[in-house]
């Protein structure tokens, strides 16, 4: 505490300036923050004495670090589509496309229960019965790190339900193809712990192609910058079966709903490979080297993309907004999970772009990232599990900010903190 001390007899302002009070943690008591007090000499011991006794309490209930386990709910917004979804004689959901837009499109707001996982480093809100991560705030900005779809829309998608609804966040999906059944499937959901050591919430599904049940299992300590994630995929048949599991983020470090130019991916391989797609021809002469290529930054990605790269070095990957100086770090085991895939809508995109994503107009959008046991998302890249077999692996989740160049070096760095 640093105090003014005024001449004898004459009466001067008293600043109080604890580092306390400089803290996120002064919201408890703004009204102290800086707050000039007057006293005169003839108090001043009162006053010394009573200030250290009451600067001692609020510092040490300013300071205590958060840890907690919440549920609510959470709002979402985007276009009625359950009236023309179905389930399958495969007990697959399925959407019905003709009786989807025969319909006029209407907006509704419906509540999903939520849980938040929160400490120091990092608040992350579940939607546990959809298998979701739907935010992930930067505590010391108050900023979202994940894209958050202010009016979703379904797309046509590449995968045995014909859809996918741009809800935003990080899913974990099964069994093939691009966002598989998953997207689609109710998931149960329990707090499997809520101490002082650990808070954890497990989801889980039934894929009804395959039968393969999945666990993601999210759990965040006090005292660690990061949230686990531990992914559990069990086979109850006595057949090996054949599937890919990717888990799929779509980020806006810092802006929610709108990924800024100066986003850059930082990714630890040689190259950048551009997908053999038609609508990729314009990536031409921007690919190569993933520490110099162009593509790194969001900004140059001049329409709709999917790139790759080279093997990844190793597991992990980094998006950061150099506008802001904050991002996302993942990572994942390299030997259980080696594909990778980038996918992004151009940038700036076009405002028809941007209604086939969402119809919270303007809106910058996201890039997307995906990281799974597959190479690729043809029948010909699926991995297998043995009859009987359960998988298990973690990946881990930061919320990263003020990192020094080069970023893939202090990333690398953050990966080796206990």
């Amino acid at each position: 505490m640093l105090i003014d001390q005024p001449p004898r007899g004459q009466k001067r302002a008293i600043f109080l300036s604890n580092a306390c009070f400089k803290d996120k943690h002064m919201k408890l008591f703004p009204s102290l923050a800086g707050l000039p007090i007057f006293v005169t000499m003839i108090s001043m011991r009162w006053f010394m004495s009573w200030t250290g006794v009451m600067m001692g309490w609020f510092c040490a209930h300013a300071a205590s670090p958060v840890f907690q386990l919440t549920q609510g709910e959470v709002q979402l917004r985007y276009l009625r589509y359950e009236f023309a979804v179905h389930a399958d004689d495969r007990g697959v959901p399925v959407m019905d496309w003709k009786r989807f837009r025969a319909s006029p499109e209407h907006i509704v707001k419906r509540p999903r229960r939520s849980i938040v996982l929160e400490n120091d480093h990092l608040r992350a809100t579940l939607i546990p019965s959809m298998g979701r991560l739907h935010s992930l705030v930067n505590p010391l900005s108050g900023r979202e790190q994940l894209w958050i779809n202010p009016i979703a829309v379904p797309l046509g998608a590449n995968n045995d339900t014909g859809f996918w609804m741009t809800w935003g966040g990080i899913e974990h999906v099964m069994p093939s193809r691009e966002h598989g059944t998953s997207h689609a499937l109710s998931w149960t959901f329990e707090v499997e712990e809520n101490t002082s050591k650990q808070k954890s919430v497990r989801m889980e599904s039934t894929e009804p192609l395959t039968g393969l049940h999945h666990a993601v299992i999210y759990t965040l300590y006090p005292d660690r910058p990061f949230l686990d994630t531990r992914i559990l995929i069990r086979n109850p048949h006595a057949g090996t079966v054949r599937f890919s599991h990717w888990t799929t983020a779509t980020l806006a470090p810092g802006g929610g709903t709108n990924v800024t130019p100066h986003t850059e991916l930082v990714v630890p391989a040689a190259r950048f490979v551009p997908d053999d797609r038609d609508f990729n021809d314009w990536m031409q002469g921007l690919t190569g080297p993933t520490a110099t290529s162009p593509l790194r930054f969001v900004g140059k990605w001049r329409s709709i993309g999917d790139l790759m790269t080279t093997p990844l070095q190793q597991g992990f990957y980094g998006v950061y907004a150099r506008e802001r100086r904050e991002g996302i770090l993942r990572s994942f085991p390299l030997d259980i999970s080696p594909g990778f895939d980038i996918w992004g809508w151009g940038y700036p995109p076009t405002e028809k772009r941007q209604r086939e994503f969402t119809r919270g107009l303007p809106n910058l959008g996201y890039i997307e990232l995906w990281n799974g046991n597959a190479h690729g998302f043809s029948e010909a890249d699926l991995s297998k599990i043995k009859g009987g077999q359960t998988l298990e692996w973690v990946e881990r989740l930061w919320v990263v900010s003020q990192l020094e160049d080069p970023l893939r070096a202090s990333m690398k760095s953050l990966l080796r903190e206990p």
